[in-house]
């Protein structure tokens, strides 16, 4: 009866200090507070990750006691991905609430860019947002309408779709238009990292060989898809304007896009004026036939699809209503009536 009470009293004390343990670590921060480490929990990790890499990472104790108090909670799906500032020296309820509480959201910055960006809006967007100078922007993608840029970064060893980007070509047409989640304090190179990344993942295998097997280059389908991204807002006319264009290059028609001409004078124009028109520059395409030397902005998704799947038709010609409708015409007389009917004179 004695060794049965003496065994009760030991695992009631024994239990005591599990009991004093757990709560020391779940409720009692320690002093020496003001040790903090970064920690990032990756979208779609589960718990047991989670406090696993917590617990790697010297920020919990016990990681069955980090999950049954989140579990206690009902917090299991409430942590936030993203980068969070944690101290080894929290409670584990101090610490979850930091990893629910929104934290991570403050770590991080929203970048947008926009379909039918230049490497110049690009530019201009990073700079003014604090992110890096226009100058240190163009170091690493390269100077817009250059075909000869020096020291370029070799993307092409991590992105194989780049590998037949031309040598000194800058990466006009290829930072995906999106919107993209950083750390506040990452380096340029990331956020231009995660537009490629995004690219490769848009422009995926079977694209890739639907555009082999027409015997195109991707640098070729970017630079088209670029004047249609200018050119057109809806899927369905995406389409029209690249048949339009495919008619024209097969006949040696130049394809007077007005685009291209803006790219050259840095306008925005809707029509650029007579002068315009004859800047002597490859990527003024009233003066050369074919297709520019390059792309001349970032296209969305659905200009590059066009640029690949093309509405086959007998356009040659279209026209840009002042309220935003595409007309388009088989031949000449067609476009001029066009054009003298929604009052378009040069």
């Amino acid at each position: 009866m004695k060794k049965y009470s003496l065994l009760v009293i030991v695992i009631v004390i024994v239990m005591v200090i599990i009991a004093g343990w757990v709560f020391k670590i779940v409720f009692i921060s320690q002093s020496n507070g003001n040790l903090t480490k970064n920690f990032v929990v990756k979208a779609g990790s589960g718990v047991n990750q989670i406090s696993h890499d917590l617990k790697k990472a010297g920020l919990i104790d016990s990681s069955s006691v980090f999950e049954t108090y989140l579990w206690l909670k009902k917090s299991e799906g409430k942590i936030l991905a993203g980068e969070h500032t944690l101290s080894p020296a929290w409670s584990i309820r101090k610490l979850v609430n930091a990893l629910t509480s929104g934290s991570a959201l403050e770590n991080e910055a929203v970048i947008k860019i926009i379909e039918g960006w230049d490497l110049y809006d690009l530019a201009d967007y990073f700079e003014k947002n604090n992110i890096v100078s226009k100058d240190d922007f163009y170091k690493l993608v390269g100077q817009p309408g250059q075909h000869d840029n020096k020291n370029l970064l070799n993307w092409a060893k991590d992105y194989k779709f780049l590998e037949e980007k031309p040598a000194g070509v800058s990466l006009e047409g290829y930072l995906f238009p999106d919107t993209y989640r950083v750390y506040k304090n990452a380096k340029i190179e990331d956020v231009i990292k995660k537009t490629l990344d995004n690219f490769g993942q848009k422009i995926d295998a079977k694209v890739m060989s639907d555009i082999n097997a027409q015997n195109k280059s991707l640098y070729d389908i970017l630079t088209l898809a670029s004047i249609i991204e200018k050119e057109a807002k809806t899927a369905a006319d995406k389409k029209t304007v690249a048949g339009v264009y495919y008619n024209r290059l097969e006949i040696g028609m130049a394809l007077q896009a007005d685009p291209t001409v803006n790219y050259v004078t840095g306008k925005t124009t809707d029509r650029p004026s007579l002068d315009d028109l004859k800047v002597d520059s490859l990527y003024n395409t009233y003066q050369y036939p074919g297709l520019p030397p390059g792309p001349i902005c970032n296209p969305g998704l659905d200009s590059i699809l066009a640029a690949v799947y093309p509405e086959k038709n007998d356009y040659f010609y279209f026209i840009n209503t002042p309220d935003g409708k595409l007309i388009f015409a088989k031949d000449l007389d067609e476009h001029r009536r066009n054009r003298e009917k929604y009052f378009i004179n040069n």
